[in-house]
């Protein structure tokens, strides 16, 4: 029991001194930097009760420059009021107790704020000016200048063109747009956080520069014209925009951007043309450029009277007045005949001593680079004599007058005066028409003799007559005769069939076309129609049935109606058939003679010279007994003869002999066959060294 309780007891001595020994002591402050003529505090606190006091550099602190407060047994404050830079040092709490001594050290570190002072915070220069741009920064202890831009630090770029100066200034060479901006300058006190910045703004000016991409342009003139003038203009300040135009030019028509560095021009007219001055003006200068544009107008024509009647054998004369850019020239032209009209004075076309061929319209042409234009002029005079013309006799008594060509003096044709008479009348009978092809003289007396003439009238004039034609009129009726068709010279060709057909009396109207109708013998069989032209030779069906008989009806039809209906009957026989021979039938012919000349051939060749396959075959079928028996005929009968030899007659003693053979038996030749001897008779052997094969 009592060696427990001096254990327990040495164990609690030894917790006491290892508290003692481990007590804790802090200093708290708000901030170590402190500004010059500021407050701070200090607080010191133990973790045990004890007496605490305060040191400054090692000694006791002036009480009467700083205040110290007791605020328990275990913490003490220390006031620091109104700070000068000597204020700055290390401070130290000492705790004192029963157990013995602890300290605590606080740096106390005091400046004065950085302070820039009047350097400027805005500076502008012109572009290639060398630029200095200050950075003046007080302050305590030592404070350090730095150049920033662009959170980036700005240091010598070893070029020259940037760098900082002794006294921190930043210098730049020849400075440039790019170089313009805002830059940092920093002043920070040396080796504590403490830290100031000025923005200073750099401005590049430069002055004004005006482009004009194109400066001169050509266009045309028209409602729907348009063109646009765009300006480029650069400079610092940003300048301002004017535009200096034609006098002639209408400024309703002009359209600016926001900025004005575009102009735009609608519904272009030639008062456009001219020089277009931008000008670009800001505090450092001015700049301008010219802009040319050019405008090409489309031909205005104006004449002097659009429509002049003039009488034949008389002058007449319009001027054509042109207007446009550049300078049009002018023509004139018949606009019928495409004539170019030679008579012409400057813009005055002349026309001397008309005549009717010289009523019409005229155009004048005024051209240029920008268009053609075009203006009609109209010359009216009599009309002309007519010409060119046929005179017939007409259906119930009339007479008709056919493609009648005049010259309508410029104006169209309105009316044909006709005239009549008998040869034994002195005045004329009339009647006045409208414009037809043919005009049509009526109510004339059947197979009457008649002189007819007429004349034209236009809008303003009558011609002169023509000249007078007699006519012998016709019967009452026009109806053509009936066609005459020629069966006897009818042409079969197969299953069609061609007929000729003529026709003699028209009835004074052309024939305009021939109705056909044809059927056949079949029982019910309707007819079958067609029109063939007023000009046809022939009538051509086709498509007949073989073996039948059909009918046939053509009429003439004119003007007036159609003739009676000229028949006829014909048949279209059957076909003769023949012999189709396919191909197999050619090759058989073909064969048949290719083996006849072979077997031709084969025997020629057996007979004259015994070779072949007849020959061969006969030696099979008789042995040699009959190509020898032949043989010795054939000598018996040239013994006493001489040999033909392909017409050609020789002596006896004139034939070669030939060498007999090997296998020769008493001096006779053994059979030549085909493979053995040539089919030439006289072909000639090889010559033998032996004598005695001779003869």
């Amino acid at each position: 029991m009592t060696a427990s309780m001096m254990m327990l007891r040495l164990c609690g001595l030894l917790l006491i001194c290892s508290t003692v020994i481990d007590a804790k002591l802090d200093i708290i402050s708000s901030d170590p930097d402190v500004r010059v003529g500021s407050d701070t505090l200090l607080l010191c606190k133990a973790d045990s009760e004890g007496e605490i006091s305060w040191l400054k550099g090692g000694e006791d602190v002036d009480e009467d420059r700083y205040v110290v407060e007791k605020i328990d047994e275990s913490s003490s404050k220390l006031i620091l009021k109104n700070f000068e830079l000597d204020d700055a040092g290390i401070y130290t709490c000492v705790f004192e107790n029963d157990h013995g001594t602890k300290k605590m050290n606080y740096q106390i570190y005091v400046y004065q704020t950085p302070d820039f002072g009047n350097t400027p915070a805005y500076h502008e220069f012109l572009v290639n000016q060398t630029a200095t741009i200050p950075c003046v920064v007080s302050g305590k202890p030592v404070v350090e200048i730095h150049w920033f831009r662009n959170d980036r630090i700005v240091n010598d770029d070893g070029r020259g063109h940037l760098r900082i100066l002794p006294d921190k200034s930043l210098h730049i060479l020849r400075i440039q747009q790019e170089d313009g901006g805002t830059y940092t300058c920093e002043g920070r006190i040396k080796g504590r956080p403490i830290i100031r910045e000025l923005q200073i703004s750099v401005v590049v000016n430069e002055p004004p520069t005006v482009l004009i991409h194109q400066e001169r342009k050509s266009v045309f003139a028209g409602p729907n014209s348009t063109v646009s003038i765009a300006c480029l203009v650069n400079g610092v300040p940003r300048p301002n925009i004017s535009w200096i135009l034609p006098s002639t030019s209408d400024e309703s028509r002009h359209k600016y951007n926001s900025d004005k560095s575009e102009l735009t021009i609608s519904a272009v007219t030639r008062s456009d043309f001219g020089d277009y001055v931008c000008t670009a003006t800001n505090k450092i200068g001015e700049n301008t450029a010219t802009f040319i544009l050019d405008v090409s107008e489309r031909p205005t024509v104006v004449l002097d009277q659009p429509k002049l009647v003039v009488i034949p054998g008389e002058t007449g004369s319009v001027i054509c007045n042109a207007t446009g850019h550049p300078t049009p020239t002018i023509q004139w032209v018949k606009k019928t005949n495409k004539e170019k009209m030679t008579n012409v004075e400057d813009s005055e076309l002349i026309l001397e001593n008309v005549i009717p061929s010289d009523g019409g319209l005229y155009s004048c042409i005024a051209s240029n680079t920008a268009g053609t234009t075009t203006e009609d002029f109209q010359l009216i005079t009599w009309p002309g004599t007519p010409a060119k013309f046929s005179v017939a006799p007409g259906p119930s008594s009339s007479v008709l007058i056919q493609s009648a060509s005049v010259q309508d003096g410029g104006s169209s044709i309105t009316q044909y005066i006709l005239q009549w008479k008998k040869p034994s009348e002195d005045t004329w009978s009339q009647s006045i028409v409208k414009p037809t092809n043919p005009l049509v003289i009526t109510g004339l007396e059947p197979y009457t003799e008649y002189f007819i003439r007429f004349a034209a009238k236009n809008s303003h004039f009558q011609g002169t007559f023509s000249t007078e034609h007699k006519i012998f009129t016709q019967s009452q009726h026009g109806e053509p005769d009936s066609p005459i068709l020629s069966l006897s010279e009818k042409k079969l060709d197969k299953n069609s069939v061609y007929i000729p057909i003529k026709q003699l009396r028209d009835g004074g109207f052309p024939i305009l076309h021939y109705v056909v109708r044809y059927k056949g013998n079949k029982e019910n069989e309707e007819w079958t129609e067609k029109e063939i032209p007023g000009n046809s030779s022939k009538i051509q069906l086709n498509n007949l049935e073989y073996d039948a008989n059909y009918q046939m009806e053509v009429y003439a039809v004119n003007h007036n109606g159609s003739s009676n209906a000229a028949k006829i009957n014909f048949t279209v026989p059957q076909p003769v058939s023949q012999p189709a021979l396919g191909k197999g039938g050619v090759v058989g012919i073909v064969m048949f003679i290719f083996l006849l000349l072979m077997v031709s051939i084969d025997a020629f060749c057996c007979y004259t010279n015994h070779c072949g396959m007849l020959n061969f075959l006969a030696r099979k079928l008789f042995g040699h007994k009959v190509s020898e028996s032949k043989g010795m005929d054939e000598e018996a009968n040239n013994s006493t003869g001489d040999v033909k030899l392909n017409g050609l007659t020789l002596s006896r003693g004139s034939i070669p002999k030939l060498q007999s053979p090997s296998g020769a038996v008493n001096g006779l030749h053994s059979e030549v066959t085909c493979d053995k001897a040539p089919l030439t008779k006289f072909e000639k052997k090889p010559e033998s060294g032996d004598p005695a094969a001779e003869a």
